[in-house]
Protein backbone atom coordinates (compact mmCIF):
# COMPACT_ATOMS: atom_id res chain seq x y z
CA UNK A 1 0.00 0.00 0.00
CA UNK A 2 1.41 3.31 -0.67
CA UNK A 3 0.18 6.52 0.15
CA UNK A 4 0.53 10.36 -1.24
CA UNK A 5 -0.64 13.73 -0.22
CA UNK A 6 -1.17 16.60 -3.16
CA UNK A 7 -0.14 20.05 -1.53
CA UNK A 8 -2.37 22.25 -3.43
CA UNK A 9 -3.43 25.91 -1.62
CA UNK A 10 -5.52 25.52 1.12
CA UNK A 11 -9.73 25.79 0.77
CA UNK A 12 -12.23 26.12 3.09
CA UNK A 13 -12.62 22.74 2.96
CA UNK A 14 -10.72 20.29 3.84
CA UNK A 15 -8.49 17.78 1.34
CA UNK A 16 -10.02 15.05 -0.43
CA UNK A 17 -9.03 11.52 0.69
CA UNK A 18 -8.90 9.24 -2.04
CA UNK A 19 -8.63 5.44 -1.72
CA UNK A 20 -8.04 3.07 -4.92
CA UNK A 21 -7.74 -0.29 -5.08
CA UNK A 22 -5.79 -1.27 -8.51
CA UNK A 23 -3.40 -3.86 -8.96
CA UNK A 24 -2.30 -2.75 -12.33
CA UNK A 25 0.76 -0.60 -11.95
CA UNK A 26 0.53 1.22 -14.88
CA UNK A 27 -3.23 2.42 -14.09
CA UNK A 28 -1.21 2.94 -10.36
CA UNK A 29 0.86 5.82 -12.09
CA UNK A 30 -1.91 7.33 -13.80
CA UNK A 31 -3.78 7.33 -10.14
CA UNK A 32 -0.79 9.55 -8.96
CA UNK A 33 -0.68 11.83 -12.09
CA UNK A 34 -4.04 12.46 -12.22
CA UNK A 35 -4.27 13.26 -8.57
CA UNK A 36 -0.72 15.14 -8.44
CA UNK A 37 -2.11 17.61 -11.37
CA UNK A 38 -0.61 21.28 -11.55
CA UNK A 39 -3.19 22.24 -14.06
CA UNK A 40 -6.09 23.19 -11.76
CA UNK A 41 -7.54 26.59 -12.26
CA UNK A 42 -7.15 25.05 -16.47
CA UNK A 43 -9.79 22.38 -15.81
CA UNK A 44 -12.36 24.27 -12.85
CA UNK A 45 -14.36 25.48 -15.59
CA UNK A 46 -14.89 21.83 -16.32
CA UNK A 47 -15.38 20.58 -12.89
CA UNK A 48 -18.14 22.75 -12.45
CA UNK A 49 -19.84 21.86 -15.49
CA UNK A 50 -19.50 17.75 -14.42
CA UNK A 51 -20.58 18.82 -10.72
CA UNK A 52 -23.90 20.48 -12.44
CA UNK A 53 -24.31 17.76 -14.50
CA UNK A 54 -24.04 14.97 -11.07
CA UNK A 55 -25.77 16.53 -8.78
CA UNK A 56 -27.26 19.82 -10.65
CA UNK A 57 -25.17 22.03 -8.31
CA UNK A 58 -24.29 25.63 -10.04
CA UNK A 59 -22.20 26.86 -6.99
CA UNK A 60 -18.66 27.59 -7.69
CA UNK A 61 -18.05 28.17 -3.63
CA UNK A 62 -14.85 26.02 -3.00
CA UNK A 63 -13.49 25.31 -6.73
CA UNK A 64 -11.27 28.64 -8.12
CA UNK A 65 -8.59 26.15 -8.81
CA UNK A 66 -8.06 24.82 -4.84
CA UNK A 67 -8.37 21.38 -4.56
CA UNK A 68 -6.76 19.00 -2.18
CA UNK A 69 -6.35 15.24 -2.24
CA UNK A 70 -5.00 12.98 -0.38
CA UNK A 71 -4.29 9.70 -1.97
CA UNK A 72 -3.95 5.96 -0.96
CA UNK A 73 -3.38 2.73 -3.19
CA UNK A 74 -3.73 -0.73 -2.06
CA UNK A 75 -2.95 -3.60 -4.84
CA UNK A 76 -5.64 -5.95 -3.47
CA UNK A 77 -9.14 -5.87 -2.09
CA UNK A 78 -8.01 -7.06 1.08
CA UNK A 79 -5.72 -4.39 1.62
CA UNK A 80 -8.15 -1.38 0.44
CA UNK A 81 -11.20 -3.09 3.03
CA UNK A 82 -7.95 -2.87 6.38
CA UNK A 83 -7.12 0.74 4.78
CA UNK A 84 -11.09 1.77 4.98
CA UNK A 85 -11.27 0.08 8.16
CA UNK A 86 -8.16 1.87 10.07
CA UNK A 87 -8.92 5.22 8.59
CA UNK A 88 -12.55 5.39 10.32
CA UNK A 89 -11.63 4.45 13.41
CA UNK A 90 -8.87 7.19 12.95
CA UNK A 91 -12.16 9.61 12.51
CA UNK A 92 -10.02 10.07 9.16
CA UNK A 93 -12.58 8.63 6.25
CA UNK A 94 -12.01 8.39 2.99
CA UNK A 95 -14.36 10.61 0.77
CA UNK A 96 -13.80 8.07 -2.21
CA UNK A 97 -12.91 4.92 -3.31
CA UNK A 98 -11.93 4.00 -6.99
CA UNK A 99 -12.27 0.39 -7.41
CA UNK A 100 -10.89 -2.24 -9.81
CA UNK A 101 -13.23 -5.12 -10.50
CA UNK A 102 -10.82 -7.92 -11.37
CA UNK A 103 -7.79 -8.08 -8.77
CA UNK A 104 -6.30 -12.05 -8.86
CA UNK A 105 -5.57 -13.98 -7.07
CA UNK A 106 -7.35 -11.86 -3.86
CA UNK A 107 -11.12 -10.94 -3.54
CA UNK A 108 -12.79 -9.05 -6.59
CA UNK A 109 -13.47 -5.34 -6.53
CA UNK A 110 -17.29 -5.79 -6.00
CA UNK A 111 -16.83 -7.47 -2.36
CA UNK A 112 -14.01 -5.38 -1.67
CA UNK A 113 -16.11 -2.34 -2.24
CA UNK A 114 -19.55 -4.27 -0.31
CA UNK A 115 -16.97 -4.47 2.64
CA UNK A 116 -15.46 -1.07 2.14
CA UNK A 117 -19.42 0.36 2.40
CA UNK A 118 -20.41 -1.40 5.07
CA UNK A 119 -17.37 -0.08 7.20
CA UNK A 120 -18.75 3.78 6.26
CA UNK A 121 -21.68 4.41 4.62
CA UNK A 122 -21.36 7.41 3.23
CA UNK A 123 -18.35 6.16 0.94
CA UNK A 124 -18.39 7.03 -2.62
CA UNK A 125 -17.67 4.06 -4.17
CA UNK A 126 -16.62 4.42 -8.11
CA UNK A 127 -15.79 0.75 -9.74
CA UNK A 128 -13.76 0.56 -12.53
CA UNK A 129 -13.09 -1.94 -15.13
CA UNK A 130 -12.54 -2.49 -18.83
CA UNK A 131 -13.78 -6.31 -18.50
CA UNK A 132 -15.36 -8.03 -15.75
CA UNK A 133 -16.91 -11.45 -15.08
CA UNK A 134 -19.25 -10.05 -12.97
CA UNK A 135 -22.38 -9.19 -15.12
CA UNK A 136 -23.16 -4.86 -14.44
CA UNK A 137 -26.20 -6.13 -13.48
CA UNK A 138 -25.00 -7.91 -10.45
CA UNK A 139 -23.39 -5.19 -9.52
CA UNK A 140 -25.82 -3.29 -9.36
CA UNK A 141 -27.27 -5.69 -7.09
CA UNK A 142 -25.24 -6.29 -4.68
CA UNK A 143 -23.80 -2.35 -4.72
CA UNK A 144 -27.58 -1.53 -4.67
CA UNK A 145 -28.60 2.51 -4.94
CA UNK A 146 -26.30 4.27 -2.48
CA UNK A 147 -23.19 6.21 -3.27
CA UNK A 148 -22.38 3.94 -5.94
CA UNK A 149 -20.86 4.84 -9.60
CA UNK A 150 -19.48 3.16 -12.38
CA UNK A 151 -16.83 3.43 -15.01
CA UNK A 152 -15.70 1.80 -18.14
CA UNK A 153 -11.81 1.79 -18.96
CA UNK A 154 -9.93 3.75 -20.23
CA UNK A 155 -10.76 6.67 -18.31
CA UNK A 156 -9.64 10.23 -18.47
CA UNK A 157 -7.38 11.13 -15.31
CA UNK A 158 -8.66 14.87 -15.02
CA UNK A 159 -12.35 14.03 -15.25
CA UNK A 160 -11.19 11.48 -12.39
CA UNK A 161 -9.86 14.41 -10.12
CA UNK A 162 -12.70 16.48 -10.98
CA UNK A 163 -15.17 13.48 -10.19
CA UNK A 164 -13.60 12.85 -6.83
CA UNK A 165 -13.76 16.52 -5.79
CA UNK A 166 -17.24 16.70 -6.81
CA UNK A 167 -18.20 13.49 -4.42
CA UNK A 168 -15.74 14.92 -1.82
CA UNK A 169 -18.06 18.14 -2.09
CA UNK A 170 -21.49 16.37 -2.14
CA UNK A 171 -20.19 13.72 0.80
CA UNK A 172 -19.41 16.87 3.04
CA UNK A 173 -22.02 18.60 2.55
CA UNK A 174 -24.38 15.68 3.63
CA UNK A 175 -22.37 15.24 6.58
CA UNK A 176 -23.26 19.09 7.24
CA UNK A 177 -26.57 18.37 7.05
CA UNK A 178 -26.43 15.72 9.04
CA UNK A 179 -25.04 17.45 11.39
CA UNK A 180 -27.66 20.02 11.60
CA UNK A 181 -30.39 17.45 11.80
CA UNK A 182 -28.07 16.14 15.08
CA UNK A 183 -28.06 19.42 16.18
CA UNK A 184 -31.83 20.49 15.43
CA UNK A 185 -33.02 16.97 17.10
CA UNK A 186 -31.01 17.39 19.94
CA UNK A 187 -32.52 21.29 20.30
CA UNK A 188 -36.13 20.16 19.85
CA UNK A 189 -35.22 17.51 22.67
CA UNK A 190 -33.85 20.19 25.02
CA UNK A 191 -36.92 22.44 24.07
CA UNK A 192 -39.54 19.34 24.42
CA UNK A 193 -37.83 18.88 27.84
CA UNK A 194 -37.83 22.27 28.97
CA UNK A 195 -41.63 22.04 27.93
CA UNK A 196 -42.53 19.20 29.69
CA UNK A 197 -40.77 20.62 32.79
CA UNK A 198 -42.80 23.84 32.73
CA UNK A 199 -46.15 22.06 31.87
CA UNK A 200 -45.59 20.15 35.00
CA UNK A 201 -44.94 22.96 36.73
CA UNK A 202 -47.94 25.15 35.69
CA UNK A 203 -50.24 22.22 36.53
CA UNK A 204 -48.84 22.09 39.98
CA UNK A 205 -49.67 25.67 40.38
CA UNK A 206 -52.60 25.19 39.00
CA UNK A 207 -53.72 22.48 41.46
CA UNK A 208 -52.46 24.31 43.94
CA UNK A 209 -54.56 27.79 43.35
CA UNK A 210 -57.57 25.24 42.78
CA UNK A 211 -56.58 23.48 46.73
CA UNK A 212 -56.38 27.28 47.88
CA UNK A 213 -59.44 28.26 46.30
CA UNK A 214 -61.32 25.27 47.64
CA UNK A 215 -60.04 26.11 50.94
CA UNK A 216 -60.80 29.39 50.98
CA UNK A 217 -64.75 28.64 49.89
CA UNK A 218 -64.76 26.81 53.07
CA UNK A 219 -63.30 29.61 55.22
CA UNK A 220 -65.15 32.34 54.17
CA UNK A 221 -68.59 30.67 53.24
CA UNK A 222 -69.52 29.20 56.56
CA UNK A 223 -69.09 32.58 58.54
CA UNK A 224 -70.81 34.47 55.53
CA UNK A 225 -73.89 32.29 55.78
CA UNK A 226 -73.72 33.35 59.27
CA UNK A 227 -73.65 36.81 58.72
CA UNK A 228 -75.88 37.47 56.10
CA UNK A 229 -78.42 34.99 58.14
CA UNK A 230 -78.42 37.24 61.04
CA UNK A 231 -77.93 40.69 59.61
CA UNK A 232 -80.76 39.48 57.48
CA UNK A 233 -82.99 38.47 61.09
CA UNK A 234 -81.99 41.83 62.63
CA UNK A 235 -82.85 44.30 59.57
CA UNK A 236 -86.53 42.09 59.20
CA UNK A 237 -87.01 42.23 63.15
CA UNK A 238 -87.83 39.02 63.66
CA UNK A 239 -86.99 38.60 66.94
CA UNK A 240 -88.32 41.83 68.00
CA UNK A 241 -88.20 45.89 66.83
CA UNK A 242 -84.85 47.48 67.03
CA UNK A 243 -85.14 50.97 69.10
CA UNK A 244 -83.37 52.90 66.83
CA UNK A 245 -84.28 53.07 63.05
CA UNK A 246 -80.60 53.29 61.92
CA UNK A 247 -79.11 50.01 63.24
CA UNK A 248 -81.65 48.56 60.61
CA UNK A 249 -80.40 50.81 58.07
CA UNK A 250 -76.94 49.24 59.05
CA UNK A 251 -78.02 45.68 59.37
CA UNK A 252 -79.24 46.39 55.37
CA UNK A 253 -76.42 47.40 54.50
CA UNK A 254 -74.19 44.55 56.28
CA UNK A 255 -76.31 41.94 54.96
CA UNK A 256 -76.32 43.51 51.39
CA UNK A 257 -72.53 43.48 51.65
CA UNK A 258 -72.18 40.09 52.50
CA UNK A 259 -73.87 39.04 49.55
CA UNK A 260 -71.50 40.69 47.30
CA UNK A 261 -68.61 39.55 48.88
CA UNK A 262 -70.10 35.97 48.43
CA UNK A 263 -71.30 36.78 45.20
CA UNK A 264 -67.84 37.77 44.41
CA UNK A 265 -66.40 34.28 46.30
CA UNK A 266 -68.66 32.31 44.10
CA UNK A 267 -67.79 33.67 40.55
CA UNK A 268 -63.92 33.04 41.54
CA UNK A 269 -64.47 29.79 42.48
CA UNK A 270 -66.59 29.24 39.29
CA UNK A 271 -63.97 30.08 36.76
CA UNK A 272 -61.37 28.36 38.45
CA UNK A 273 -63.30 25.39 38.39
CA UNK A 274 -63.95 26.16 34.82
CA UNK A 275 -59.94 26.65 34.36
CA UNK A 276 -59.47 22.91 35.45
CA UNK A 277 -61.71 21.30 33.86
CA UNK A 278 -63.81 20.66 36.71
CA UNK A 279 -67.02 22.40 36.22
CA UNK A 280 -70.01 19.81 35.56
CA UNK A 281 -73.24 21.06 33.75
CA UNK A 282 -76.31 19.61 35.31
CA UNK A 283 -78.61 20.34 32.28
CA UNK A 284 -82.26 20.59 32.35
CA UNK A 285 -85.40 21.67 29.64
CA UNK A 286 -85.84 25.62 30.25
CA UNK A 287 -88.13 28.56 29.05
CA UNK A 288 -86.10 31.43 27.26
CA UNK A 289 -88.33 34.39 28.65
CA UNK A 290 -88.44 33.02 31.89
CA UNK A 291 -84.76 33.22 32.53
CA UNK A 292 -84.56 36.84 30.92
CA UNK A 293 -87.87 37.91 33.00
CA UNK A 294 -86.17 36.49 36.25
CA UNK A 295 -82.36 38.04 35.52
CA UNK A 296 -84.14 41.26 35.03
CA UNK A 297 -85.96 41.02 38.12
CA UNK A 298 -82.87 40.66 40.27
CA UNK A 299 -81.27 43.84 38.71
CA UNK A 300 -84.46 45.73 38.62
CA UNK A 301 -83.51 47.74 42.06
CA UNK A 302 -80.60 48.81 41.17
CA UNK A 303 -81.78 49.72 37.71
CA UNK A 304 -84.27 51.74 39.05
CA UNK A 305 -81.67 53.69 41.61
CA UNK A 306 -79.27 54.55 38.83
CA UNK A 307 -82.20 55.35 36.78
CA UNK A 308 -81.97 53.32 33.77
CA UNK A 309 -84.52 51.49 31.61
CA UNK A 310 -85.06 47.64 31.64
CA UNK A 311 -86.60 45.65 28.52
CA UNK A 312 -86.62 42.62 27.13
CA UNK A 313 -88.33 41.09 23.57
CA UNK A 314 -88.07 37.44 22.95
CA UNK A 315 -88.56 37.21 19.52
CA UNK A 316 -91.87 34.39 18.20
CA UNK A 317 -91.01 30.90 17.81
CA UNK A 318 -87.87 30.42 20.11
CA UNK A 319 -88.37 27.20 21.41
CA UNK A 320 -87.21 25.89 24.12
CA UNK A 321 -83.42 24.92 25.20
CA UNK A 322 -81.45 22.75 26.91
CA UNK A 323 -78.83 23.50 29.54
CA UNK A 324 -77.40 24.25 32.93
CA UNK A 325 -80.29 26.83 33.64
CA UNK A 326 -78.44 27.83 36.84
CA UNK A 327 -75.17 29.13 34.77
CA UNK A 328 -77.46 30.49 32.31
CA UNK A 329 -78.98 32.45 34.09
CA UNK A 330 -75.53 33.47 35.58
CA UNK A 331 -74.25 34.02 32.41
CA UNK A 332 -77.30 36.25 31.47
CA UNK A 333 -77.16 37.91 35.00
CA UNK A 334 -73.59 38.97 35.02
CA UNK A 335 -74.05 40.95 31.54
CA UNK A 336 -76.93 42.42 32.58
CA UNK A 337 -75.51 43.87 35.80
CA UNK A 338 -72.06 44.91 33.90
CA UNK A 339 -74.40 46.79 31.21
CA UNK A 340 -76.17 48.56 34.70
CA UNK A 341 -73.42 48.52 36.11
CA UNK A 342 -71.45 51.02 33.23
CA UNK A 343 -74.57 52.39 31.61
CA UNK A 344 -74.99 56.81 33.00
CA UNK A 345 -78.31 57.87 34.56
CA UNK A 346 -81.14 57.99 31.80
CA UNK A 347 -79.52 55.27 30.32
CA UNK A 348 -81.28 51.79 28.81
CA UNK A 349 -80.32 48.23 29.04
CA UNK A 350 -82.34 45.42 27.00
CA UNK A 351 -82.20 41.88 26.52
CA UNK A 352 -83.55 40.22 22.98
CA UNK A 353 -83.58 36.49 22.18
CA UNK A 354 -83.63 35.27 18.43
CA UNK A 355 -83.32 32.28 16.47
CA UNK A 356 -80.46 32.67 13.89
CA UNK A 357 -78.43 30.83 11.54
CA UNK A 358 -80.02 27.83 13.42
CA UNK A 359 -78.60 28.65 16.70
CA UNK A 360 -79.88 31.19 19.46
CA UNK A 361 -78.39 34.31 20.09
CA UNK A 362 -79.57 36.37 23.25
CA UNK A 363 -78.18 39.59 23.31
CA UNK A 364 -77.75 42.25 25.75
CA UNK A 365 -77.56 46.05 24.07
CA UNK A 366 -76.80 48.97 26.60
CA UNK A 367 -76.69 52.90 25.66
CA UNK A 368 -73.45 52.86 28.25
CA UNK A 369 -69.84 53.93 27.96
CA UNK A 370 -68.90 51.60 25.47
CA UNK A 371 -65.59 50.72 25.07
CA UNK A 372 -62.80 50.79 22.60
CA UNK A 373 -60.98 47.84 20.44
CA UNK A 374 -57.92 47.81 23.05
CA UNK A 375 -60.32 48.06 26.38
CA UNK A 376 -62.40 45.34 25.00
CA UNK A 377 -59.69 42.88 24.63
CA UNK A 378 -58.96 43.94 28.09
CA UNK A 379 -62.19 43.05 29.59
CA UNK A 380 -62.46 39.93 28.01
CA UNK A 381 -59.25 38.82 29.96
CA UNK A 382 -59.50 37.28 33.66
CA UNK A 383 -59.66 40.03 36.08
CA UNK A 384 -58.97 42.71 33.77
CA UNK A 385 -60.76 45.60 34.44
CA UNK A 386 -61.81 49.07 31.95
CA UNK A 387 -59.99 51.94 33.71
CA UNK A 388 -62.17 55.16 34.14
CA UNK A 389 -64.43 56.89 36.53
CA UNK A 390 -67.67 55.48 36.17
CA UNK A 391 -66.11 51.92 36.63
CA UNK A 392 -64.51 53.00 40.05
CA UNK A 393 -67.67 53.62 41.05
CA UNK A 394 -68.49 49.99 41.57
CA UNK A 395 -65.61 47.50 42.95
CA UNK A 396 -65.28 43.95 40.83
CA UNK A 397 -63.50 41.04 40.15
CA UNK A 398 -63.03 41.79 36.63
CA UNK A 399 -64.53 38.19 35.99
CA UNK A 400 -68.24 39.45 34.56
CA UNK A 401 -67.52 38.57 30.80
CA UNK A 402 -64.45 36.19 31.22
CA UNK A 403 -66.91 33.57 33.40
CA UNK A 404 -69.71 34.53 30.81
CA UNK A 405 -68.02 33.35 27.89
CA UNK A 406 -66.87 30.47 29.50
CA UNK A 407 -69.90 29.43 30.51
CA UNK A 408 -71.15 30.24 27.17
CA UNK A 409 -68.25 27.91 25.69
CA UNK A 410 -69.13 24.70 28.30
CA UNK A 411 -72.39 24.52 26.76
CA UNK A 412 -70.94 24.68 23.13
CA UNK A 413 -71.47 28.18 22.43
CA UNK A 414 -69.66 31.34 22.07
CA UNK A 415 -69.64 35.40 23.50
CA UNK A 416 -68.84 38.20 21.22
CA UNK A 417 -68.78 42.03 21.59
CA UNK A 418 -69.85 45.10 20.26
CA UNK A 419 -68.94 48.02 21.66
CA UNK A 420 -67.55 51.93 20.69
CA UNK A 421 -66.53 54.40 23.52
CA UNK A 422 -69.11 56.68 24.43
CA UNK A 423 -71.79 54.54 22.70
CA UNK A 424 -72.71 51.55 24.11
CA UNK A 425 -71.84 48.02 24.26
CA UNK A 426 -73.76 44.57 22.65
CA UNK A 427 -72.74 41.43 24.08
CA UNK A 428 -74.59 38.36 22.75
CA UNK A 429 -74.32 34.75 23.94
CA UNK A 430 -75.07 32.31 20.73
CA UNK A 431 -75.96 28.93 21.86
CA UNK A 432 -75.52 26.15 18.88
CA UNK A 433 -78.53 24.24 17.14
CA UNK A 434 -78.15 21.14 19.46
CA UNK A 435 -79.21 22.98 22.53
CA UNK A 436 -82.74 23.77 20.86
CA UNK A 437 -85.51 21.58 21.04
Amino acid sequence: MTAMSSSFPASAMGACRVLVAEDDPTLQEEYRLAFTATTLAASAQEYRSLESDLFGSTTSAGVSGQMNFDLTICSQGEEAVHAMRVAAEAGRPYSVAFVDVRMPPGMDGITAAERMIDIDRSLNAVIVTGYSDIPRQEIHRRLGKGNFFYFQKPFLGDEFMQLAWALHRKREAERELQNSNVRLHEEVNRRTSELVIAVKRARAASQAKTDFLANMSHELRTPLNAIIGFSDMIGCQLIGPIGNARYVEYALDINGSAQHLLSIINDILDFSKIEAGEMQLQEDVMNVSHVISFCLRLVQHRATQGDIKLCSSVADGVPLIRGDERKIKQTLLNLVSNSVKFTPAGGSVSVTAAVRDGGLDIAVTDTGIGMSPDEMAHALEPFGQVDNSLSRKHDGTGLGLPLASALAELHGGSLSVQSEAGKGTTVTVRLPAERLL
